[in-house]
């Protein structure tokens, strides 16, 4: 998870039991890795990163 983040703001979002549970065995999975349970907020806030950085190298990529 990055750290350091400042000035953040809130956004609140509503999600599916699916995309939820998904959320919650990444989790888990987390917990196998660094023994401890991130809050669900982290777990979204690493996917949205993960998904923005690679839009933005596809997209740098189509641009070149």
């Amino acid at each position: 998870m990055k750290t350091g983040r400042t000035h953040q703001k809130q956004v609140n979002i509503r999600l599916d039991d699916e995309t939820l549970r998904r959320i919650d065995e990444c989790r888990s999975e987390l917990l196998k890795t660094t023994g401890e349970i991130p809050p669900r907020a982290d777990v979204v806030r690493e996917a949205i990163d993960r998904y923005l950085e690679e839009f933005e190298r596809d997209l740098r990529g189509a641009r070149s």
